[in-house]
């Protein structure tokens, strides 16, 4: 009886200890990215709240977002996830989505942008770094199990793959663009994506990430020089820039999605620190 008496306090000590050690190797690095982040940045007078996510999680959360009103999505490079509006409960799921079917015929090999419409999730995937095949696959939100359903993009205007789309809805639409100084967006039918027309932009918008419909109005978030927001009309073409986020030099910017929320914001973005071990989930209300 006592030998197992003190296995058990042995066992308690040696997990003590170890949760200790990891608190304290967690606390030093957010300290380390939370200092490079307020140092290095200069965060926008609209920045209601900001998340930093440690060591796998920034993996989970690095590549965009995306919300059906309670819930948000994540992708990353092979992954898809689901949590709750806390941006850290994670509900579901999928760590390795890419279809096989899609690796073996097409190279797929990288999820970008993602997008929600009617408990489907759409999902921009590239042949990463060939550039032949820019496809949406579609998933299922509860499960985030792929569906079955794909649909092949247009490789002559999509240039430099796929890195986001996002779904119109209500327009029964979707929209994407080229990768680098998009000169046009680029309208798909949401059920047949058949091509349907470009819209030109009242100005080029370079390497955008991730977009979401807010109020008629498609927002998308870059990685430009002050990795701006823009709000861009999809029938005139017509692009402004809403605020810069202005993250510290060497991190990224990913995608965005929209949601108004009690504390006042309603575009939250996804954007990788500088040392790329953590993430940031930041939350702007909109600028006045």
């Amino acid at each position: 009886m006592l030998a197992v008496l003190n296995f058990l306090r042995g066992l308690v000590k040696k997990t003590f200890l170890v949760s200790l050690t990891l608190s304290l190797f967690t606390g030093l690095f957010a300290f380390i990215t939370g200092t490079i982040d307020a140092v290095g940045g200069n965060a926008p007078e609209n920045l209601v709240a900001s998340q930093n996510i440690l060591f796998l999680g920034s993996y989970t959360h690095s590549q965009d977002v995306a919300t059906d009103g309670e819930h948000y999505y994540f992708s990353s490079r092979w992954s898809l996830i689901k949590t709750e509006l806390d941006g850290k409960t994670e509900t579901v799921m999928n760590i390795d989505a890419i279809p096989k079917e899609l690796k073996d015929n097409f190279g797929s090999a990288h999820i970008g942008g993602i997008s929600y419409w009617n408990g489907i999730i759409y999902a921009a995937l590239e042949d990463s770094k060939v550039w032949q095949y820019p496809i949406v696959a579609l998933f299922d939100s509860d499960t985030l199990e792929f569906t079955g359903q794909y649909y092949h993009l247009s490789a002559e205007l999509q240039k430099n793959g796929l890195p986001w789309i996002a779904v119109d809805g209500e327009r029964g639409l979707v929209y994407a663009a080229q990768r680098d100084n998009s000169p046009a967006l680029i309208v798909y039918d949401l059920e047949t994506f058949e091509l349907i027309k470009t819209v030109p932009l009242s100005m080029p918008v370079h390497k955008i990430q991730g977009g979401d419909m807010y109020r008629g109005l498609l927002y998308v978030a870059t990685q430009d020089e002050t990795q701006a927001v823009y709000a861009i009309d999809p029938i005139t073409g017509q692009a402004i820039k809403c605020f810069d986020q202005n993250l510290p030099k060497g991190g990224e910017a990913e995608g965005l999605t929209v949601l108004v929320t009690p504390d006042g914001a309603a575009f939250h973005t996804l954007d990788l620190g500088p040392l790329f071990i953590n993430a940031y989930f930041r939350h702007y209300a909109p600028p006045e």
